[in-house]
């Protein structure tokens, strides 16, 4: 089958189909190599040039950096300036082909860069050299944060001006990389200020949180998206379903069933009930999902059962 053919033997509907941006360069280069066991890629600049390599897992559905572009303080203006060169702008043709793709199937949405902290963590540093720098020089990594910042207005100018309606902040937050303090000081204002700028353009918006949340539950419901995605409770994440619920305070939530129930370590009738727990809940604030995606050892009838019993509890 075609992946589109596939979503409609489930009866899923599709979450993402495509990212309708394009980046570009003027004076910088993004290069890129690699083979099925990884790839290197080398951001080149008139003054410098950095590279990151990435691995792939043994099913080369998952990946993970085994070398980061930044690894030293003296690094970070090769970085500002790669940043600064960039250039982005929405692709109207490409946007008008998934919506012609995915008909009434979904819409097309989508998720971007990354908040300037988690850039660091996830791409450009690593999670422990930068807590270390943060802790050593946090004047000039709070300097690097506001340039990453600066550089995204452009992107969100061309969020707001584009026709798609909902867009994903798809930071992945754990809390054990952002704890509150992090959280408050670096994550909150971004979105309010960015999620006050999609809204005033017509945009509807949610996170990704897929993570541990125990320690973010007091923030999910002052968070200004509409809508959390990937929320995951027990036995996969570390609350309770109910907890999260009560947290969320009638935002929307986007998927909720954990991934493990889709392994066959855990039985059918666990499947059951979580969907009948979350719909119970949370609908009709839900859109019905795997947190955060069913993994490779999973059993994909599973999908297609949750798709069924969902179609025989609403009628």
């Amino acid at each position: 089958m075609e992946l589109i053919e596939l979503y409609d033997d489930l009866g899923c509907s599709v979450r993402y189909a495509g990212r309708p941006l394009v980046y570009e360069q003027e004076k910088c280069s993004l290069r890129t190599e690699g083979d099925a066991h990884g790839r290197t890629t080398w951001y080149e600049t008139p003054i410098g040039t950095l590279s990151d390599v990435i691995r792939y897992g043994e099913e080369g559905t998952s990946a993970h950096y085994s070398k980061y572009p930044v690894e030293r303080l003296e690094d970070i203006p090769v970085m500002e300036y790669f940043l600064s060169d960039q250039r982005v702008r929405f692709d109207m043709a490409q946007y008008e082909a998934i919506e012609a793709r995915l008909g009434d199937r979904g819409v097309c949405q989508f998720y971007f860069n990354r908040t300037p902290l988690m850039r660091l963590i996830v791409q450009f540093i690593g999670f422990e050299r930068t807590i270390y720098l943060l802790h050593d020089h946090r004047e000039r990594m709070e300097q690097f944060m506001e340039h990453i910042e600066r550089c995204d207005d452009q992107l969100f100018e061309a969020l707001c001006e584009s026709p798609t309606r909902i867009i994903n902040f798809g930071d992945n937050i754990d809390a054990w990389l952002t704890p509150p303090p992090l959280f408050e000081r670096y994550l909150m204002p971004i979105y309010e200020r960015r999620c006050e700028q999609l809204h005033g353009a017509g945009k509807f918006t949610h996170i990704h949180m897929d993570g541990a949340l125990r320690p973010l539950l007091p923030y999910l419901a002052k968070l200004p998206q509409h809508g959390i995605e990937a929320p995951t409770p027990l036995p996969q994440g570390d609350v309770e379903l109910e907890e999260l619920c009560e947290a969320m305070a009638g935002k929307i939530m986007l998927d909720g069933i954990p991934c493990l129930f889709f392994l066959p370590s855990f039985t059918l009738s666990d499947l059951e009930e979580c969907v009948e727990k979350l719909l119970e809940l949370q609908a009709p604030r839900l859109i019905l999902g795997i947190s955060d995606e069913i993994s490779p050892p999973g059993d994909i009838e599973r999908v297609r059962h949750v798709s069924e019993m969902v179609a025989s509890l609403t009628g």
